[in-house]
């Protein structure tokens, strides 16, 4: 039961990772684009 746990977890993080990552290279994108 523990391990199914964490592996929800662990996907849990990874998605949340990948979301502020895309945010992150978004914003990049439009602050190069507006300068």
């Amino acid at each position: 039961m523990s391990t199914i746990i964490s592996y929800f977890i662990f996907l849990l993080v990874l998605l949340i990772l990948t979301l502020v990552l895309f945010i992150g290279l978004s914003n990049i994108r439009l602050i190069s684009n507006t300068y």
